[in-house]
């Protein structure tokens, strides 16, 4: 605006036409809200800002005074109150001095916000490059009384981008009487060119334990009895803002009627409690679902939102975390550590507090997308009563490690056992007992969610059994002695169930004979001997599952002498005669497929990627008729 008087005129007028101040005007207001009455006045009442508090200190020492400055930083951290400081350290009149008297005018009217060279400037409302103009032309003028005429621009951030442009000519070259100090909660959306000619400082958010330094001080001075556990709620809830933790204190005063009580603060705002909370993890940890959902009723009837509930909910089990882990911090945990129940710690393990914590947190972020968010609070409760059947998946990783290790050892495990210890005659791992030993024992019977996660990870397969040495005798009645055919029938029988292959190739097989401590078996191939000895392991376990008898079982080669039995499963598989030829072995595999598949092969492709075989050059053997040959897919005796 051309012909404008600059406003420092305006001021000066003001102050030669009224030297004395009218008592209507300025007479104190009966009350001051906590926030404004513990503004720090000096660079050592500064919380929580130690390393900017010590930089501007060493500056004004050194009078390495800044033309620029920007301040960075959370809301409430005491960033405004820094730039008033410093304002009242560069033109005190025993100034520039780190630690300003406060009882000079100068001081005064700063910390009054009545100084007319200390000009504070709200950057949300003065956006337009018209404002940035106004400061060019009054930074022409001197100071009136001081030594600078300092600019406080409060959510620099908020300027526009040519009002940045307008002023970026001033920042870098003001005159030498001017300093800029500006203060922003978004320091990105400052331009890099005016931040590249400020010195910058960025403030952090102020711990827990300062905050309730500081509460307690204020509660000391209004006389106000206060709980520590009430006053730590309040520094968690603002976040590390002092100016917030400040207006939450004034609040809780206003009902407390002169004591301040962590109780009182949980009926009157709403918020679960400790003890709540202590009786329904209780709930979760005894898998009581419907104590539980009693509870959530109470708590939700005594006004509690829903939101709120899964927060506190939340930050609970955040607590039992840390707990479980060792952190007994009250600033971290929230409350002491004695108003928690311990035992519900002791009964959960970290993976199972881990699972709660995910539920809930879940729920919070389905909690307004849902019909009706009792329903989503019904869900989420219901989950957490059924936490002691959760396994976790290391824990079912180390249930299945247990389990190999054991099956390398040469136990066979049963459903419903985890980690197990061999017995004393036990060999050693990769190595079969000899057969005349004892077969081994389990001890040390594991936790239930132990034996869950084992139960799950050990399938009662053939291929999960086929490496099985020693069987275990279950307390089933052991049945009399069997015969031969008998034994043969039952286990052909049993392995049909899961097995069709193995199961016809131990009906094909010959020869069976049954000793003191053995029974013998001769196969029909190659192939089905090598097959049968690969699931030896499970033959041995049904027999001695069925007759309550441990007996070694031999398998005999065709191609050995009907009186040498083949190695049983104690030493390694005896390798082929050389005099087997390559034809031989095609024509056993053709014939096998034959029969398990009820059809003639046309032809075939050898391994290798050699060109294709006609079966009839190999003169396979004599397929038998339909109704002898045995039916893979006959599920019955």
């Amino acid at each position: 605006m051309e012909g404008a008087v600059p406003q420092s005129a305006w001021l000066l007028a003001l102050q030669v036409l009224y030297p004395l101040r009218p008592p209507c005007y300025f007479h104190p207001m009966p009350y001051e809200v906590t926030a404004s009455r513990k503004r720090p006045q000096s660079f050592e009442q500064l919380a929580g800002q130690d390393f900017v508090a010590a930089t501007l200190e060493k500056s004004l020492q050194t009078g390495r005074i800044a033309h620029a400055y920007l301040f960075s930083g959370p809301r409430g951290c005491g960033k405004t109150s820094t730039a008033r400081i410093l304002a009242k350290a560069l033109n005190c009149e025993s100034g520039p001095t780190p630690h300003p008297c406060g009882a000079c005018d100068s001081c005064k009217a700063i910390a009054a916000g009545s100084s007319f060279d200390v000009i504070e400037i709200d950057g949300a409302s003065n956006t337009s490059v018209d404002n940035v103009r106004q400061i060019k032309d009054e930074v022409l003028f001197p100071p009136n009384s001081s030594k600078y005429k300092i600019y406080i621009i409060d959510e620099v951030h908020m300027l526009s981008t040519s009002a940045f442009n307008a002023l970026l000519k001033t920042i870098e070259e003001p005159p030498p009487y001017v300093v800029f100090m500006f203060a922003t909660t978004e320091q990105h959306k400052v331009p890099a060119t005016i931040k590249s000619r400020c010195q910058q400082f960025t403030f952090r958010l102020v711990n827990a334990e300062t905050i309730v330094g500081l509460l307690g001080q204020a509660a000391k001075e209004m006389g106000v009895k206060a709980e520590e556990e009430a006053l730590l709620w309040i520094a968690r809830e603002s976040g590390g803002s002092v100016r917030d933790a400040y207006t939450l204190f004034d609040q809780v005063v206003s009902f407390a009627d002169g004591e301040i009580s962590a109780a009182l603060i949980r009926d009157k705002l709403g918020l679960v409690g400790q003890d709540r909370m202590n009786a329904l993890f209780g709930r979760f940890a005894n898998g009581d679902t419907p104590g539980a959902l009693e509870d959530l009723d109470t708590i939700l009837s005594s006004g509690v939102s829903s939101e709120q509930f899964i927060v506190d909910t939340v930050e609970y089990c955040r607590a039992l975390l840390l707990v479980k882990n060792g952190i007994t911090k009250e600033s971290l945990l929230g409350a002491p550590l004695s108003a928690f129940d311990l035992s519900i710690s002791e009964a959960l393990d970290v993976e199972k507090i881990e699972r709660l914590l995910s539920v809930f947190l879940a729920s919070y972020r389905t909690l307004k997308d849902s019909i009706d968010p009792r329903y989503e609070l019904d869900l989420a409760v219901a989950k957490a009563s059924h936490i002691s059947d959760y396994i976790s998946p290391g824990e079912l990783s180390r249930a299945v490690r247990t389990l190999r290790q054991a099956l390398g050892a040469g136990i066979s495990p049963s459903p419903g056992f985890g980690p197990r210890q061999t017995s004393a005659r036990t060999a050693p791992s990769g190595k079969a007992p000899p057969s005349g030993a004892a077969p081994s024992t389990f001890q040390d019977r594991p936790s239930t969610s132990t034996a869950k996660a084992a139960a799950m990870a050990y399938p009662q397969t053939p291929q999960a059994s086929q490496n099985f040495q020693t069987p275990v005798p279950t307390q089933e009645a052991p049945h009399a002695p069997p015969s031969q055919v008998e034994l043969k029938k039952y286990l052909v029988g049993e392995i049909r169930k899961s097995n069709i292959l193995l199961a016809t190739t131990l009906d094909k097989s010959t020869d069976w004979k049954l000793g003191g401590s053995s029974v013998s078996l001769v196969a029909t191939s190659a192939m089905e001997y090598d097959l049968l000895k690969r699931f030896v392991g499970i033959v041995a376990e049904l027999i001695a599952k069925r007759y309550g008898v441990s007996l070694r079982v031999d398998i005999e080669s065709p191609q050995a002498s009907s009186h040498a039995s083949a190695p049983s499963l104690e030493f390694p598989p005896a390798k082929p005669s050389a005099s087997n030829a390559e034809g031989n072995k095609d024509k056993e595999a053709i014939g096998l497929v034959e029969r398990l598949f009820k059809g003639s092969v046309v032809g075939y492709v050898a391994p290798g990627g050699a060109p294709a075989v006609h079966p009839k050059t190999l003169s396979p053997p004599a397929v038998p008729d339909d109704e002898d040959r045995p039916d893979p897919m006959d599920l019955t005796d």
